[in-house]
């Protein structure tokens, strides 16, 4: 990328990483380019002539890209995050969701009613041991008894 064709107000694509990690790029738009092809973009980050951050010593430091690049690396991440949150939604609405949410929602309001009495926390860790029992009790039961 020639940076030195940029100019003031112009958007471009910040490209971070794209990976088993998942992927994050960003839109940016650049506030100044240096005579020798330093870019500043509106956020205050600097990049050099070959597009790098300034100052970034990771083996793979951010890197400017083009906007298109950016938008289909943001299009990807967008899409995982739905996949995700649908499946998490389908295994909420699960038996086995429904019965953790339950273990989860009734060891929490047991362990928050203790704590707004007076009982909370101590050096020994009865309490969470208290708070495992709980999830064991409850969990046992559940699996036990079907919903009415």
């Amino acid at each position: 990328m020639n940076t030195l064709e940029l100019k003031p107000g112009q958007k471009i694509g910040v490209f971070y990483y794209n990976d088993r990690r998942g992927s994050k790029a960003a839109i940016e738009e650049v506030a100044k380019v240096s005579p020798t092809g330093y870019v500043t973009l509106k956020n205050g980050k600097r990049y050099t002539p070959k597009g790098k951050e300034v100052g970034d010593e990771r083996l793979s430091p951010p890197r400017l890209c083009s906007v298109e690049e950016a938008q289909s690396i943001i299009q990807k991440a967008e899409d995982k995050q739905r996949q995700r949150e649908a499946e998490r939604q389908a295994y909420l609405a699960s038996p086995q969701g429904k019965r953790d949410a339950a273990v989860n929602e009734s060891v929490r309001s047991a362990i928050a009613t203790l704590n707004s009495l007076g009982w909370y926390s101590d050096i020994d860790g009865e309490m969470d041991v208290l708070e495992s029992e709980l999830k064991q009790k409850i969990k046992a039961y559940l699996e036990r008894h079907e919903p009415i």
